[in-house]
C-alpha cells in the first residue's frame, strides 16, 4: 500500500467519481509530503492503476472532502491516461469524458475546444483562470501537466465570473519528494519529431527543498498542408518546505508555439455539399505558405503558499503573473463566398497582433471544526485578477487574390489591403469574497457557498470615443444535500448560479447585460466495498439568461436566453487485468426564445475505453466515440453523426515504456462544423498516429 496527501480545492470542483482526484491548485503534499489534509490510499499495481483507481479523496469547497460525500458533478482525467489512449492535447484528452463534447469547432491548432453540457467552460489552470479574450493566448502544452478537471455547470460561487458550462480546470505538475528522472520521445504521423523531460526529487538531503524540471521541444506538421505545430516549453519550479506547516512553491513557464491556423474556414459547396469539382480535401490550405503563421509567446510566474496557523487553520495564497503575445497572419476562403465551376474563390486577408497581461490572486483561510453533532470544513477567502489584452495591427478584409480550392497556386499576398489599424482594447478588474461550508451529520451531507463578486470590464475605445464600462455587484450562490447510504450509493441534489458580464454595446447602442444563469441537478453515484466499481448518474437542467449573439443591427450585438437539459452517465470498473471506462450524455440545448437548437452541439454522444495487460510487459486497448448529429447557426445545416475508433499497443521493461497510439483508425474524413446554411464549414480530426518512448532512470 502507498498513501499520500492533496489540498483544498474549490468547492466547485467537488466530485465525480471516487476513481478520481482533483484539485483547484495541484497538491503540493501529493508530490512534496507537505500538506497533511486528506490522506489517500490505493493498492500500487503498477500501470493497472491508471484510470481505474477508486479509492481516493478529494477536495471541494476549497476544503478538503471525499470525493463520494460532496453532492457535485466533476469529471477528472489523469493525463499519463489521456496520453494512453492518444491525447496529444488538452481537447483530445476530454474526448472520453461523460457531458464533454471535445473538439467542438473540430481539427484547431489554436485552442482547446469543447462544450460542457452544452454550454461553453471557462478555462483554467490551477484554479486561477488563464483564458481572456480570443486567440490571444498560448494553447498550454499537456506535456507540463498531471490532471485535466471539469466542473460541470455554474460555479461563480467559487470561481467568480464563469461560464455556465463549467470550469475546465488543467492542473501543473509540481515537485516530488521521490527522485525521479524521465525522457520521453516522441514520432508520428504528420512527421511529428518532440523530445521532452521530466526531472524531479530533493535538492538537499533533508528535503527541506524540492525540484522538478519539465520541458519539451517539438517539431511537428498537421494533417492540414503547410500548417506546423512546432513548440518549446520550459517549466522549472522550486518547492521549500521548512517544516510540516509550511510549503512555499515557486513556478516559472515559458513557452513558445511557432504554428499555423489549421482552420481554413471552407465552403459548404464542396464541404457538407457538393462541390464543382468534388470533395474539397480536409489537408487544403488556402493560405501563403511562409506568411501565414500563428505563433504564440508566454512567461508566466506562480507562487504557492501553504501555511499551517494552527491544527485546524491554514493559510493558502495562489498567485501569478502571466504576459503572452500572439502574432495572427492567416488567409481563409470568404465566408459566403462559393467555389466557380472550376474551384476558383475570394479569400479573405487577416492580420493581428494580441497581448494579454494578467495578474491573478485567491488566498483563504482554510478550517475544521465540530459543533455539536455536526462536523463543518469551511473555506473564507477572497480572489483577485486584473487582466488587460490588446489588438494592434489589426486587418480583415477581402484579398485581392483568390485561390483554387482544389489546385491552390502560392505567392499571391495582397500587402495593399494591410491597414494595420489600433483595435479597442479590453480590461478586467475583479474582486470576489466567498464563503463555503461543508457539514456533515451522521449519514446527512450539507455542502454551500456564497459569493460576492465586484466586476469592473471596460472596453478602451481606439481615439475620441469613450471607453465603455460595465460594473457589476453580484451574489451567486450553491446548495447541495446528499444522503450516504451504506451500501455505496449516494444520491443528491443540487442548485448552483453563474454570471459572465459581457463587453459591447447592444443593437440599440445600450450595454450588454452580464450573462447570467442557474442549474438544477439530480445524482446518484456509486461506490462498490472493494472500490473497483464506480458509477455517476445526473439529471441537470441550466437556464441562461442574456446569451450573447450577433444581432440584426448592423455592428450590434443581441441577447436572448438558452436552455440545456439533459442527463449524462459514467462508469469506470476494473476486473482481472482488464480496465473499462463507459460514458454517455443525452440532452436537449436550445434557443428558450426560438426553441431553435444552439450550432456547434452534440445532443447525443459517447465513448468506451477497454484496455487489458496481457503479460508483465505488454497491453492493450482499445476505444470507440460517437458523436451525434450537429446543427449550424439558425438550426442549419443538419451534420451527420460519427463513430470513430481508437487502440494502443504498449510494452513495458526495466526503465522503458513504449507505446504506439492511434486514433481515428479508418481516417473518416468528416466535417464537424457549420456556420449556417451556405456559409463556412470545418473538418474534425483525421487519422494520427505517435510512437512514444518513455526512459526513466
Amino acid at each position: 500500500m502507498y498513501s499520500f496527501r492533496i489540498p483544498a480545492i474549490p468547492l466547485a470542483l467537488a466530485l465525480a467519481f471516487p476513481s478520481v482526484s482533483i484539485g483547484a491548485e495541484e497538491s503540493s503534499k501529493a508530490e512534496t509530503d507537505t500538506l497533511p489534509e486528506v490522506s489517500v490510499s490505493a493498492k500500487k499495481s503498477g500501470k493497472k492503476d491508471k484510470f481505474i483507481t477508486q479509492d481516493r479523496a478529494t477536495s471541494v469547497g476549497k476544503s478538503p472532502v471525499p470525493v463520494q460525500d460532496t453532492p457535485q458533478s466533476v469529471t477528472v482525467v489523469d493525463v499519463e491516461q489521456a496520453r494512453e489512449m492518444g491525447a496529444l492535447n488538452i481537447q483530445d484528452a476530454l474526448t472520453y469524458s461523460a457531458g464533454v463534447y471535445a473538439g467542438n469547432f473540430g481539427f484547431d491548432t489554436r485552442i482547446d475546444s469543447a462544450s460542457v453540457r452544452g454550454l461553453n467552460p471557462s478555462m483554467f489552470q490551477d484554479g486561477l483562470r488563464n483564458l481572456y479574450g480570443s486567440y490571444n493566448n498560448t494553447r498550454t502544452d499537456i506535456y507540463l501537466l498531471e490532471r485535466i478537471e471539469v466542473l460541470k455547470g455554474p460555479s461563480s460561487s467559487v470561481f467568480g465570473q464563469s461560464d455556465l458550462g463549467g470550469i475546465v480546470n488543467a492542473v501543473s505538475k509540481r515537485p516530488k519528494k521521490e527522485a525521479s528522472r524521465e525522457i520521453n520521445l516522441q514520432y508520428g504521423m504528420y512527421d511529428r519529431k518532440q523530445v521532452g523531460i521530466d526531472f524531479t526529487g530533493p535538492l538537499t538531503e533533508d528535503g527541506e527543498w524540492l525540484y522538478r524540471l519539465v520541458a519539451l521541444k517539438r517539431d511537428s506538421g498537421t494533417q492540414v498542408d503547410h500548417v506546423n505545430d512546432d513548440a518549446l516549453a520550459v517549466m522549472p519550479s522550486v518547492t521549500w518546505r521548512p517544516s510540516d506547516k509550511t510549503s512555499i512553491t515557486m513556478q516559472y513557464v515559458h513557452q513558445e508555439i511557432d504554428s499555423t491556423v489549421s482552420a481554413q474556414f471552407l465552403p459548404s459547396r464542396g464541404t457538407i455539399l457538393p462541390g464543382p469539382l468534388g470533395q474539397i480535401s480536409s489537408k487544403t490550405f488556402v493560405g501563403e505558405p511562409g506568411w501565414d503563421r500563428y505563433d504564440t509567446k508566454k512567461d508566466e510566474v506562480s507562487l504557492f503558499v501553504d501555511q499551517a496557523i494552527t491544527n485546524q487553520i491554514k493559510f493558502i495564497a495562489n498567485l501569478r503573473k502571466v504576459n503572452s503575445d500572439t502574432i495572427t497572419r492567416e488567409h481563409w476562403t470568404r465566408v459566403g463566398a462559393n467555389p466557380d465551376s472550376a474551384g476558383n474563390i475570394q479569400r479573405t486577408i487577416h492580420a493581428a497582433d494580441r497581448s494579454t497581461n494578467v495578474f491573478s490572486s485567491d488566498t483563504r483561510l482554510q478550517g475544521d471544526f465540530v459543533l455539536g453533532p455536526t462536523k463543518h470544513l469551511v473555506s473564507l477567502g477572497m480572489d483577485y485578477q486584473d487582466a488587460l489584452w490588446t489588438e494592434s495591427n489589426y486587418t480583415s478584409t477581402t484579398s485581392a487574390f483568390g485561390i483554387n480550392v482544389y489546385n491552390p497556386v502560392y505567392g499571391n499576398v495582397d500587402y495593399g489591403a494591410l491597414a494595420g489599424a489600433e483595435r479597442d482594447n479590453n480590461k478586467i478588474v475583479q474582486t470576489g469574497f466567498y464563503l463555503t461550508d461543508h457539514m456533515e451529520w451522521g449519514p446527512w451531507v450539507v455542502s454551500g457557498a456564497i459569493r460576492r463578486d465586484h466586476a469592473t470590464n471596460t472596453l478602451l475605445k481606439v481615439g475620441a470615443t469613450p471607453d465603455v464600462v460595465s460594473r457589476n455587484s453580484v451574489t451567486t450562490g450553491r446548495l447541495g444535500l446528499m444522503y450516504r447510504f451504506d451500501n455505496g450509493i449516494s444520491p443528491y441534489v443540487n442548485y448552483a448560479e453563474a454570471f459572465v458580464p459581457n463587453l459591447g454595446t447592444d443593437g440599440a447602442g445600450g450595454v450588454l447585460k452580464p450573462t447570467e444563469g442557474e442549474q438544477r441537478e439530480a445524482g446518484v453515484k456509486f461506490l462498490s466495498p472493494d472500490s473497483n466499481t464506480s458509477m455517476a448518474f445526473a439529471w441537470f437542467e441550466i437556464e441562461q439568461q442574456n446569451r450573447v449573439l450577433q444581432g440584426n443591427t448592423p455592428g450590434g450585438l443581441q441577447q436572448a436566453g438558452a436552455l440545456s437539459r439533459g442527463w449524462e452517465l459514467e462508469a469506470k470498473h476494473r476486473i482481472g487485468d482488464w480496465e473499462l471506462l463507459g460514458n454517455y450524455t443525452h440532452m436537449n440545448v436550445f434557443n428558450d426564445t426560438t426553441k431553435i437548437r444552439l450550432s456547434a452541439v452534440a445532443e447525443k454522444f459517447g465513448s468506451a475505453w477497454a484496455q487489458y495487460r496481457i503479460n508483465e510487459h505488454w497491453r492493450i486497448g482499445a476505444g470507440t466515440r460517437y458523436i451525434g448529429d450537429i446543427v449550424g447557426g439558425g438550426g442549419a445545416p443538419r451534420i451527420d453523426a460519427v463513430t470513430l475508433f481508437d487502440a494502443m499497443v504498449g510494452y513495458s521493461h526495466g526503465p522503458w515504456d513504449v507505446r504506439a497510439t492511434i486514433r481515428n483508425i479508418a481516417d473518416k474524413e468528416f466535417i464537424s462544423w457549420c456556420r449556417g446554411v451556405g456559409q463556412d464549414c470545418g473538418y474534425g480530426e483525421r487519422q494520427n498516429a505517435v510512437l512514444s518512448a518513455n526512459y526513466k532512470f
